[in-house]
């Protein structure tokens, strides 16, 4: 499919080009190899000596060419495992998956270039056949008990397999977990756990940017967490990390923490995970005062959004199940604009230059992207060059059935000043609706 669609998107004389080099400069080379273990032995060796592929290639190949060591059974039943795990992942960013298992499987912070390195040594120190595999000793700490190395050459199958010691476990059983993993991450990541109260939380944690606690939440879905547990947990991931965010806290530093937070029982991990939130959350007043002077500019423009919904929510009284339509029907709409001088941005939006007076080349670029000039708005705004566009768009803004946007109609007037009140207004509230743990 994916082929079809690139030939589609080639001219002619491109798809020609393409044909000719295909005939007359390229090289294909076939490497027959005896046995399935070797050929995976085969690639990786490529890899390693220039051919750059995923996180996720490597670790397919790792995984299916130790399994080809444990024997044909193993490797038969491997594939099937890693197709499901890829049909989980499907829409996913498959290497992430990987690092946020490894994330979730060994309580520490795994940066993208160690996602390999750390899935190998998780697999020769969790899966009890590894103990018989030639390389293990390159990602253990143990020394060599035996009296002679094990044969490289030998077959796996003819090794006796040493009864499970601590947490080690079959093969087999490693590869459940992984494939029940992929199922939960795609799920997380995906908002489909079928659960409508459930998604709507994950929604909301997707719209502040909170990849960093996907670890986490795999850590407790995968442990067994109950629906309404894991609904307060969501609750209370949504008020923490969005406050570290507002307050600019590092990100490294909240992963750490998420990658700590996954030692929790499962089961019942409201009171540690309230305690770790506690100590590492922002404080009210400064929570207040990052967010009356924060800047949702373009990359972060989907948090503003959640704050926007769910203030709005909010002024509708308790109503759970309400909820504002997606961004293709309703859009974050700054009230003074982005752009204002252009012959372009005063047809489409009036004259704001005359209307806002002096200092607009301080303040327009400091205040533009503040909550306070942010409204949610669905629709088209016709605003013809005046010298009060808002005027004409509190006309439109009056017809509006969002209460915050509602609410702009009965403004006299909206320059920078009221952009400062209203942030600070909003500012209030966000201590109230995103209360510390």
């Amino acid at each position: 499919m994916n082929i079809r669609q690139w030939l589609s998107e080639k001219s002619m004389e491109e798809l020609t080009a393409f044909s000719f080099k295909l005939q007359n400069q390229a090289l294909v080379v076939r490497l027959d190899v005896s046995d399935a273990k070797d050929a995976f032995k085969l690639f990786e060796t490529i890899n390693n000596r220039g051919l750059r592929l995923s996180p996720t290639d490597i670790i397919k190949n790792f995984v299916l060419g130790n399994a080809a060591r444990f024997g044909a059974s193993q490797l038969q039943h491997a594939r099937k495992e890693w197709a499901t795990l890829i049909s989980y992942l499907d829409g996913t960013d498959a290497d992430g998956f990987f690092r946020y298992f490894l994330i979730s499987s060994t309580q520490r912070r795994i940066t993208k270039n160690q996602v390999v390195r750390e899935f190998k040594t998780l697999f020769m120190n969790e899966v009890i056949e590894a103990k018989a595999l030639p390389d293990r000793h390159l990602y253990v700490d143990e020394e060599q008990t035996d009296e002679e190395e094990p044969n490289e050459e030998a077959e796996i199958d003819d090794v006796e397999i040493p009864e499970q010691d601590g947490e080690q476990i079959p093969f087999a059983k490693f590869m459940e977990r992984l494939v029940v993993s992929s199922k939960v991450f795609g799920q997380l990541v995906l908002v489909k756990t079928g659960n409508k109260q459930i998604d709507r939380h994950l929604r909301n944690l997707r719209m502040i940017k909170s990849a960093q606690t996907y670890g986490f939440l795999m850590h407790l879905r995968v442990g067994g967490i109950a629906d309404k547990a894991f609904v307060q947990i969501l609750k209370l991931t949504e008020s923490f990390v969005l406050r570290r965010h507002i307050c600019r806290e590092r990100s490294n530093e909240t992963e750490t923490l998420f990658a700590r937070l996954c030692e929790v029982e499962p089961t019942n991990p409201l009171v540690a995970t309230k305690k770790a939130y506690r100590d590492a959350c922002p404080t009210d007043e400064k929570f207040k005062h990052e967010f009356t002077n924060a800047n949702f500019t373009s990359n972060i423009i989907e948090r503003a959004r959640y704050c926007l919904e769910q203030i709005e929510i909010r002024h509708h009284g308790k109503h759970a199940e309400l909820a504002v339509l997606g961004a293709e029907d309703v859009h974050v709409e700054h009230i003074i604009p982005q752009k204002i001088k252009t012959a372009k941005s005063k047809r489409e939006h009036g004259d704001w230059t005359t209307y806002l007076g002096e200092k607009i080349d301080v303040l327009h670029p400091r205040l533009v992207s503040r909550i306070g000039n942010l409204t949610l708005f669905a629709g088209e705004l016709n605003i013809t060059a005046s010298n009060n566009p808002f005027a004409a768009k509190k006309a439109v803004y009056k017809q509006s059935s969002i209460l915050v946007t509602q609410d702009l109609a009965s403004m006299p007037a909206f320059r920078f000043k009221q952009v400062e009140t209203r942030s600070s207004q909003l500012a209030e509230l966000a201590v109230e609706y995103w209360p510390l743990p």
